[in-house]
């Protein structure tokens, strides 16, 4: 199923994300499964990031008070509608910079101007191979082009790092979200074959870098992924979620 729909309703659905599957492969299914998700001035401002650069017409940036303290900023953040993002005003300038940034990129507009992507649509599909309900919001796809694109904010883009084993790449299970988004894909039907990010920098001058995923990476995260998902399954059947850790480590 591919829906249209706020965040709030796609994060309240119970089905199986990336986000849980990264949690329960980098971590175990005892930090899955008693995860609690908590915003963050990072994550805000990395919404806002997405938000100017793949839905501008829609205005969800919206530019708070000078800081997160006090009545005036308690005022505009609880009145936000749904999918709005109130930064206050260093941040809400940073977050229009990034997404400049992202747009004067000239490989990264080559793609973006294409016709047929799709922004920010949920996709719920059942896996056939362990029963469980999966859910994916890409931030955008593209049918035609066959691929799907992802916009991260980052300290660094620097290939160099993105390409070590200790970088965000791996760091962050990115390998892992984007097997995950592409298996969501293909089992609802849309044929994908290329994965890309698209990384720019919090901080200035907002360096941005394209990465193309290789096969070779997809198929590494990939059974990193089915192997968390059988663990994920598991652990609900016999209702018992576990760290796996040893009685006794030695340091």
């Amino acid at each position: 199923m591919i829906t249209s729909e706020s965040n709030e309703s796609y994060h309240a659905n119970p089905a199986i994300g990336s986000t849980s599957v990264k949690a329960a492969a980098l971590n175990s299914v005892a930090h899955w499964h008693g995860a609690e998700f908590k915003s963050s001035p990072a994550m805000d401002l990395g919404s806002a990031v997405h938000a100017n650069y793949l839905e501008p017409e829609k205005f969800l940036v919206k530019r708070g008070p000078e800081s997160r303290r006090g009545k005036a900023w308690q005022d505009v953040y609880e009145g936000r509608a749904t999918d709005e993002v109130v930064l206050p005003v260093g941040e809400y300038h940073k977050a229009e910079a990034m997404a400049v940034a992202l747009h004067d990129n000239p490989h990264m507009a080559e793609l973006r101007t294409q016709e047929g992507w799709q922004i920010e649509q949920s996709i719920y599909v059942d896996c056939p191979e362990t029963g469980l309900k999966l859910k994916c919001k890409a931030d955008a796809y593209n049918s035609n082009l066959r691929c799907v694109m992802d916009v991260k904010t980052c300290q660094t883009a620097n290939p160099a790092a993105w390409q070590s084993q200790y970088g965000p790449f791996y760091k962050f299970g990115y390998h892992i979200q984007c097997a995950f988004y592409m298996r969501v894909l293909a089992l609802q039907g849309i044929d994908i074959n290329k994965f890309y990010i698209f990384a720019v920098e919090s901080t200035a001058p907002h360096a941005t870098q394209c990465f193309d995923i290789s096969s070779d990476t997809l198929k590494h995260g990939e059974a990193v992924m089915m192997d968390t998902l059988h663990r994920i399954k598991e652990a609900q059947e016999s209702g018992e979620y576990l760290t796996g850790w040893p009685d006794w480590a030695v340091l």
